[in-house]
Formats: structure tokens, C-alpha cells, sequence
């Protein structure tokens, strides 16, 4: 049996769904204004804002640093992180929403800011922290249940997952890309019918998404139904040679039919994407004992071993409580996982 792991689809949903720390693209419960600015600070703000439209970065980053240093703004924090995450400077935009949350610490707008940001960088586990209070707060806000839900997929708690993608479908019903990840969440908890019924529908809305079609490949490799698998794999590697999920289904397929050369070289691709999923692990481990090859069967058997801790480590750590600020030093160039075609880069 595989364990619960966050795929090369799931990283591309978490590029897709983190649309950034954008202005107005904050869902709200409640729009409560906050006290006029005083002149002095509406002043440098305007001022940035100009400069921004300008394109004058570095003088719009000084004025936002100097309204929010001067008079400890919230705001001024909020405008320079997304300045500073469109700029790529990841690490300063998140330190400067822990500043602002230093300030005003239960403020929607830097919650929900704060878990896209760190969704992006890969960050899951504050951000799992940060929308546990955001769907508390603000629990009729599907939105918030859908990124949650993904952030627990990239944790690997996909029980929690489903569970949050099936409040975000309730509350607001046929999105495709809340199908697609209730559909990696099911096919990581082997409920494959149930991940192929959303998965179906997931493509009715949005037929190019090639990581459905992946994932529905799955959804049915689980089922044991193997030429409708390979016929969706063979589909999405025309699209995406190097698709985790199509050359991990490829893989099971050629298992199934006893090609055992071709399943491996199959899953190595599947590995070479997504090396921290233990699923292709698993395989290669079962491939390489068919192939005579012990000494790779236990080598795999002790590397499926260990990621699977890895992931049992980081939702032992969730049960705990974590922290906010618990998550690892932000690279500010970070790795970027795969994106589908048209994905954001990252938060803009």
C-alpha cells in the first residue's frame, strides 16, 4: 500500500490556486471598514501607488517601508508584501506580513494573504494553520475551504483533505479545480470510484485540464480498469511527457501486463518528476524483485520507507498544533514546481 503524498498534480493545483496576494481578491464575511488613515500615511501610500504604476519599484518599496515603519500600518505591511511578491522577494513579503500580523493578528485580509504566500514558496504547513482560523472565521467562504484543503494535501492528511474539498464543493458546487483536487485526494485514499465520478465531471467543466486526465487514469488503473487507464495516460503524456501521475499509471499498466522492463523505465520517469512522492517508489521496489534485482527491491523498499515517515512526521506535527512561523527559511528564489499550461507563476 502507498501512503498519502503530495504529487506533481498536487503541486500544480497549488500553483494554480494560489492566484496571489492581489488587492480585492480577498473573499470576506464581513466588510467592515477600518478607521480613515491619517493624512501622513494615506500620503505615502498614494505616493507608492504612484510609483508602483510608474514602474518604480525600489522608490514605491521605500515609501511603503517608511508609511509602515512610521506609523505601524497595517496597511502599508499588506501593499509592500504584494509589491514585494510580485517582485519575487518572497522572504520580505512574508516578513512583512508577520509584522502586519504582529499588529493585527486576526485580520482576514493577512491570514488569507499569508497562506496563499506560503502556499506558493511550499510552505504547507503555516498555511494549513493560517486557513484552519480563515475557515473558522469565515466558514461560509468556500475559498478558503479549497486552499485549505489543498495545503492538507500537500501535507499529506488526505482524510482532513477530503473533507475540506467537499465543504469548499457544497459551498460553492462545480469548479473544476475543486474536482481535480477532490479527485487527488480520493485517489490517494483509494476511493477510486468516488475520485473518478469527480474527476468525469471535473473534465466537463474544464476538458483540457491534463491533470485531470492524469488523475483520472489513476482513478481507473485503481479500479483495475487498465485499458481505459492507459488510453487517459497515453492521452496526457501526449500533452505532458514528463506527467508524474501519466507515467506512474503507465508504469501499473505495464505491471498488469507483465512488461516489467517497461513498467520501470515508466516509473523512473514518474520518480524523476515527483521525487518526493513514495508512490513510483513503491512500484519501482515490486518491479525490481520481478526483475531479479533484489538489491534495488530493498533499496526502494527502505526510500518508500523513509518518505512515508517524512510525511507521518509532518501530520504528527499538524495534530500537534504546529506554528505559524514554523515553516522552513524561505529561499527567495524557491523551486517552482510544475505548472500546467496558463498557471500563475506564483502569487502576483
Amino acid at each position: 500500500m502507498t501512503g498519502p503524498v503530495l504529487t506533481t498534480a498536487t503541486l500544480a493545483i497549488v500553483s494554480t490556486l494560489t492566484v496571489g496576494i492581489t488587492a480585492g481578491n480577498q473573499p470576506a464575511q464581513s466588510q467592515a471598514k477600518a478607521a480613515s488613515p491619517v493624512p501622513e500615511r494615506a500620503a505615502l501610500i498614494k505616493q507608492a501607488a504612484e510609483a508602483q504604476e510608474a514602474g518604480r519599484n525600489d522608490e514605491a518599496v521605500r515609501l511603503l517601508q517608511l508609511a509602515a515603519e512610521r506609523y505601524q500600518s497595517v496597511q502599508a505591511y499588506l501593499e509592500l508584501a504584494r509589491l514585494q511578491s510580485r517582485t519575487k522577494q518572497s522572504a520580505a513579503a512574508l516578513d512583512s506580513l508577520l509584522r502586519a500580523r504582529a499588529l493585527a493578528p486576526n485580520s482576514e485580509d493577512l491570514l488569507s494573504a499569508y497562506a496563499q504566500l506560503t502556499l506558493a514558496v511550499k510552505q504547507p504547513m503555516p498555511a494549513v494553520l493560517a486557513l484552519q482560523s480563515l475557515t473558522r472565521m469565515c466558514p461560509s467562504v468556500s475559498q478558503y475551504h479549497y486552499l485549505l484543503g489543498v495545503g492538507l494535501m500537500a501535507i499529506g492528511d488526505m482524510p482532513s483533505a477530503v473533507e475540506a474539498l467537499t465543504e469548499a464543493d457544497r459551498l460553492e458546487p462545480e469548479r473544476a479545480l475543486t474536482l481535480l483536487a477532490l479527485g487527488l485526494a480520493l485517489n490517494n485514499r483509494k476511493h477510486f470510484a468516488e475520485a473518478r465520478t469527480a474527476l468525469v465531471h471535473s473534465l466537463e467543466l474544464q476538458p483540457e485540464s491534463i491533470e485531470a486526465v492524469a488523475a483520472l487514469a489513476e482513478a481507473e488503473s485503481g479500479l483495475g480498469n487498465f485499458d481505459a487507464a492507459a488510453g487517459h495516460a497515453e492521452r496526457a503524456l501526449q500533452r505532458s511527457p514528463a506527467s508524474a501521475t501519466a507515467n506512474l499509471v503507465m508504469g501499473l499498466v505495464l505491471i498488469e501486463r507483465r512488461n516489467y522492463a517497461g513498467a520501470r523505465e515508466a516509473l523512473l520517469k514518474a520518480m524523476a518528476a515527483d521525487p518526493e512522492s513514495p508512490k513510483a517508489v513503491y512500484q519501482l521496489s515490486l518491479v525490481a524483485a520481478r526483475l531479479g534485482d533484489e538489491a534495488a527491491a530493498r533499496r526502494y523498499v527502505g526510500l518508500y520507507q523513509e518518505k512515508l515517515r517524512a510525511v507521518e512526521e509532518r501530520i504528527k506535527t499538524l495534530r500537534a498544533g504546529g506554528s505559524l512561523a514554523n515553516g522552513p527559511a524561505v529561499d527567495p528564489k524557491p523551486a517552482n514546481p510544475p505548472k500546467p499550461p496558463g498557471a500563475p507563476k506564483g502569487p502576483q
